[in-house]
């Protein structure tokens, strides 16, 4: 398992075409709680879910592997940026009242990493493992599920760590689990479209290993979307959700 997103081109294509789903995302999160002295958002890419972290905390510290991601980070008083893994974080002992990992826990070693989260978390704190994914749906435009298919038979999916994340592995690590899902709405003319399936992992891993250049991608997604969303036309997009708020046990 290869995480895609550590060039330069994945880094810069991701810190353009992202939207901006943490703050709906992180909402959920809030009721949890107990501090909000320190929030310690792990694999933070280019920030967007540290910034939308220090809207429930007053100190964020962020780290990510990616030295490309952290050079597009966006910048804010209460953030701090840093390199380092999420299996080794350069932070003491039960410091902090949150720990987020947004879209990232499958690129984990987790058998490593939720051991370190707890060591980090002071006794009142919480682990927020968040995702937000494409569900695939253009409200109104049944036909788009016919490109998705199409999309994915060229650009297959990265391979990642699947397996769930339950209950049952969370008492074993010494958490409870409190897991809900949902679903947001997205608007997408073609152009943003486009911006944000050039940073999936599987169009971002074609083009890192050379059998499309960007541009090429680009070009064939312009062509099979052009019938589906016109030029100046915008689409709303279905995005699913999920929060999983992991409590340590006393």
């Amino acid at each position: 398992m290869t995480n895609p997103f550590l060039s330069a081109d994945g880094a810069s294509r991701y810190a353009a075409g992202r939207p901006d789903v943490q703050p709906f995302v992180l909402e959920r999160v809030r009721p949890f709680l107990k501090g909000t002295a320190l929030g310690v958002d792990v694999a933070c890419g280019t920030g967007q879910s540290s910034v939308a972290l220090a809207d429930l905390v007053d100190e964020v510290r962020a780290y990510d592997i990616s030295a490309e991601m952290l050079s597009h980070a966006r910048p804010h008083q209460r953030v701090s940026y840093a390199l380092s893994p999420a299996e080794t974080l350069p932070l003491p002992d039960n410091c902090a009242d949150v720990l987020t990992v947004f879209m990232a826990f499958h690129w984990f070693e987790r058998e490593r990493f939720v051991p370190e989260a707890r060591r980090v978390l002071n006794p009142g704190g919480v682990l927020a493992i968040c995702n937000s994914w494409f569900e695939g749906e253009m409200v109104g435009q049944p036909a788009f599920t016919d490109f998705l298919r199409t999309y994915f038979q060229r650009y297959p999916s990265a391979d990642r760590d699947r397996r769930p994340f339950a209950e049952a592995e969370a008492m074993a690590t010494g958490f409870s689990l409190h897991a809900e899902r949902f679903t947001q709405p997205i608007s997408f003319n073609r152009d943003q479209l486009i911006a944000y399936l050039l940073t999936q992992s599987n169009t971002i891993n074609a083009t890192d290993a050379g059998r499309e250049t960007p541009e090429q991608v680009s070009a064939w997604l312009h062509e099979n979307l052009a019938h589906l969303l016109l030029e100046g036309e915008v689409g709303e997009f279905v995005f699913g959700g999920e929060v999983k708020v992991l409590s340590p046990l006393a």
